[in-house]
């Protein structure tokens, strides 16, 4: 997608169901109600109406509560992917080695990863993108870019062309200031382009000198040419395919998509319990005739009795003397009133409609803290089987993660010298990488596997020792052997497994 026409409509009509989508999604992420109640206020349709969060807007609703479910779906996501630092691999004895070494370090590329994989998960994918800022870091800059602030045409499934956009400015005439940078092929070149427009809040506008305001005149923004990158400086990464709302589509989907409703109903089932607790407040009734009639204690301070309040512990009822001379024996000068809070069957529901939203994302509930049938939790091969659900998914997005990052590493060192950051050296194209498994390993199993192999006699020292401690290094390993060797009165080398 090339710059768009001046005064045209933003974001484009072909973009602007998408756009909607990401708002939607990204209220979800944020966790805020006051979010939630402005979204849904804007929209009017017969669909949205009914939905919780439209009715809490558009009725006032000023108790409505809201349970962060769709944020903590994203961040299991990311840990799933990326607690665990994944392992990359690559020629650490060339100088391109120590360039991908500085790389990682400088722009702490295991938590950006983390990061994307959150935002990818919340908003159905995300863009690395690399950009030369010498005075900041002697190594291209890599930064996540969300699905709302870019605009990417794809030719057979690759990014081919990517049109990003941000708001620098904004003012109190209602002025909006977008700052766009394009990105496209030219052969083996890749061409970015920077401009600046003066629109509305629906309105490109029209094109203005990029240097007239601070904000930008500031900034390295000069079209550029990086020659022989085969690339765009920058990776897409969907958070899963096929797209369910739009299938064949090169976008991808976020994990809650089809949960929405699901989402509103947690909602309405956690203000009802929380309805329930306010209703239920114990309040003692108490006749008048048995307050002072002075609006004084007898500390001078003023009685607080008369005072109606759902958080006074007594407040006055209606006047009884007349029920009392009608010699209405049920009025009774001190009494009290307290709801059933209906605990029970409001904890089951919430329960229930989480474990069906998890489900729905492609996640077994024990992944998110869930027991046995929501009971006790496990650990072992029982819980590995139960998380068979997540862990099917977390590979799934591993396989779109994977080749994403080593392009990335690639684009990064051609970068590295088109900018002249460096002098010339050759590209590591060798590098590879492996996720680490988020999911502990018991050592008892371990051990009771090792065991049950020793028995049969199907297993090496080194295989055991190496088997309980696959984390450490083969210098540790072999010592450990031969010390255990040396124990047992064994005399020998040690056998490796590793050719």
């Amino acid at each position: 997608m090339a710059f768009l026409k001046e005064n045209s409509q933003f974001p484009p009509s072909e973009w602007s169901f998408w756009m909607n989508k990401y708002q939607e999604w990204a209220t979800w992420y944020s966790g805020e109600p006051e979010n939630l109640r402005s979204y849904y206020s804007k929209l009017n349709t017969d669909i949205f109406n009914e939905m919780f969060w439209s009715k809490a807007s558009k009725e006032g609703m000023s108790g409505a509560v809201h349970l962060p479910a769709a944020g903590d779906i994203a961040t299991t996501s990311a840990n799933l992917l990326f607690s665990e630092s994944p392992k990359i691999v690559y020629d650490e004895s060339k100088f391109s080695g120590e360039r991908i070494k500085t790389f990682i370090s400088e722009n702490g590329f295991q938590n950006t990863l983390l990061e994307g994989a959150e935002i990818a998960a919340a908003m159905s994918g995300c863009i690395l993108k690399l950009d030369i800022e010498p005075d900041l870091v002697g190594v291209p800059v890599v930064s996540i870019v969300t699905p709302a602030q870019f605009f990417p045409t794809f030719w057979r499934g690759r990014l081919w062309e990517v049109l990003f956009f941000r708001v620098v400015k904004e003012t109190n005439e209602g002025l909006f200031y977008r700052l766009f940078e394009n990105r496209r092929r030219e052969g083996r070149n890749c061409i970015i382009e920077y401009e600046l427009y003066k629109g509305s809040v629906d309105k490109v506008g029209i094109k203005v000198d990029i240097n007239i305001l601070e904000e930008t005149s500031v900034l390295s923004l000069e079209n550029v040419i990086y020659e022989n990158i085969d690339g765009l400086g920058c990776v897409y990464v969907p958070n899963m395919r096929p797209n369910k709302i739009v299938p064949g589509s090169s976008l991808g989907i976020n994990d809650y998509s089809s949960s929405i409703t699901l989402l509103h109903s947690l909602d309405f089932t956690w203000t009802s319990w929380m309805r329930d607790l306010e209703l239920g407040m114990a309040q003692i009734f108490i006749d008048e005739e048995l307050l002072t009639k002075n609006k004084s204690d007898i500390n001078g301070v003023e009685s607080q009795m008369n005072r109606f309040s759902k958080y006074t512990k007594s407040f006055m009822k209606i006047n009884l003397t007349a029920w009392k001379m009608s010699g209405d024996t049920g009025a009774k000068p001190i009494d009290n009133i307290q709801f059933d809070v209906r605990v029970d069957e409001h904890a089951k529901t919430c329960t229930e409609l989480f474990a069906q939203i998890i489900n729905q994302c492609g996640y077994s509930t024990q992944t998110f803290g869930f027991g046995d049938s929501y009971g006790n939790a496990e650990s072992g091969a029982a819980l590995r089987m139960r998380e068979r659900k997540s862990q099917l998914t977390r590979e799934k997005k591993s396989r779109y993660w994977k080749p994403v990052i080593i392009e990335l590493l690639k684009q990064a060192q051609k970068i590295d010298q088109a900018a002249n950051l460096q002098k010339m050296y050759e590209i590591d194209e060798s590098i590879t990488i492996e996720l680490e498994d988020s999911i502990v390993i018991d050592s008892m199993e371990t051990s009771e596997v090792i065991r049950n192999l020793e028995q049969a006699r199907a297993i090496s020292t080194y295989a055991k020792v190496k088997m309980l401690h696959p984390d450490w290094e083969e210098a540790d390993i072999e010592n450990e052997v031969n010390q255990i060797n040396k124990e047992s009165g064994i005399t020998g080398e040690v056998i490796s497994d590793e050719v």
